[in-house]
């Protein structure tokens, strides 16, 4: 017997809630699209990748040269995500789908700014009474972009260029064959597209008599991996116009141990290159020589890069420094400390690790998160005080040896 979820109360009593049968109807594609816009939070965009989260929905069935998205929506960030509905029981869900929601992607890869712009002010003038252009739409939903609006719409706009988009294709039952048939994206190697499949299972409440609510639990049951790369050229002519030339690689198979440099950190970059772009350089180098290191890895975040240290037989990591898209180097004492604790290894070591980066940050004796500007310390310093970290983790032994 398959496993349902169970609604238990205080009393341990509780129900089996019963999944929805395909058949029975209960809703339709609409009914679908319509819900996805109002909740967009019910997409598990973040655990595919964070740079498209959170969702703001800007259009409903937008028309493009090979038909209609049915939802169309922009992270806060400015990366698009394309998602097309289909309920197994309509015949053209099973394979059609694929190659349709790819030729959405292709469509839009051939649009501008203005073009995208104008889908957003036609879906804030119908659905939200208003008319807000496509950065004022996203800060009234998520606050300031990062980077400001000019930023924003030169991210959007090489988003588009590039066809950097997310495609999901979502419904009530996904047939997992179709996973196979994501390697249509090779047809499209003009796209740096990430393809998913998402499952949406209902399940409604008997005891309540009436097939509504519903209880919706989604799940990615399948993803593509980007298998090319592109290559952007800008030549500024000098009457002030310009012309971008793409052309796209092979990616070169990740090497054993070394990880892959996913959107967000990509985005990371682009927007350290525009606020800092004097640092840009030496934080690099600082990030590419650890992420080298056997035992680190690189956990990017809206605001930073974290450099986080396996810490052996625990299942723990210790968080060793961060740097922002400010150029901002910096350490978590207390949080290492705790992450060292809970790993059995003695934490004296994070507190001579502060110890070391306090001095090194120079930071006031009541500071407890330390971060400083990358051009006003010692980075060789800096590095020594990790490397001799790291070794000391390397080397301790937990409390239960």
């Amino acid at each position: 017997m398959k496993a349902h979820p169970f609604l238990i109360n205080e009393d341990a009593s509780g129900q089996t809630l019963q999944p929805v049968n395909i058949q029975d109807r209960l809703y339709d594609e609409t009914w679908l699209q319509e819900t996805l816009r109002l909740h967009p939070e019910i997409l598990p965009v973040a655990e595919i990748e964070s740079i498209f989260y959170p969702l703001v929905p800007i259009g409903r069935e937008v028309t493009t040269d090979t038909g209609a998205i049915d939802n169309l929506f922009i992270s806060h960030r400015g990366y698009l995500i394309l998602v097309e509905t289909k309920l197994w029981r309509n015949p053209e869900g099973k394979r059609e789908v694929i190659a349709q929601a790819f030729d959405y992607g292709s469509s839009l890869s051939k649009w501008n700014y203005d073009r995208l712009n104008k889908v957003a002010r036609d879906y804030t003038k119908k659905f939200e009474k208003k008319e807000l252009n496509l950065a004022e739409w996203v800060e009234n939903q998520f606050g300031q972009v990062e980077g400001g609006r000019h930023y924003f719409e030169d991210i959007v706009s090489k988003n588009l260029c590039l066809g950097r988009f997310l495609t999901l294709i979502v419904g009530d039952r996904v047939h997992h064959s179709l996973i196979e048939m994501l390697k249509y994206v090779n047809k499209y190697p003009h796209l740096a597209t990430n393809v998913a499949l998402i499952e949406l299972q209902c399940y409604r409440w008997t005891s309540k008599g009436s097939n509504w609510p519903l209880l919706v639990v989604p799940s990615i049951v399948g993803r593509t991996e980007i298998v090319e790369r592109s290559v952007v050229q800008v030549t500024i002519n000098k009457d002030g116009s310009h012309q971008i030339e793409s052309q796209q690689e092979k990616a070169q198979p990740t090497e054993k141990g070394r990880q892959k440099v996913t959107l967000t950190e990509e985005a990371f970059w682009e927007l350290l290159k525009k606020q800092a772009p004097d640092k840009y350089k030496s934080v690099r180098q600082l990030i590419d020589d650890y992420r080298e290191r056997d035992g680190i890895n690189m956990d990017t975040t809206e605001t930073a890069i974290v450099a986080r240290l396996d810490i052996q037989d625990s299942g723990y990591q210790a968080s060793t420094f961060y740097v922002t898209h400010n150029g901002e180097l910096g350490v978590w004492p207390q949080t290492i400390a705790n992450q060292l604790q809970k790993a059995g290894i003695d934490r004296r070591l994070a507190d001579e690790y502060g110890a070391q980066m306090r001095s090194i940050l120079k930071m006031p004796g009541k500071r407890k998160e330390f971060s400083r500007d990358i051009q006003q310390i010692e980075v060789e310093k800096f590095r020594s005080a990790v490397d001799a970290f790291i070794q000391n983790i390397q080397l301790a032994k937990p409390y239960s040896d």
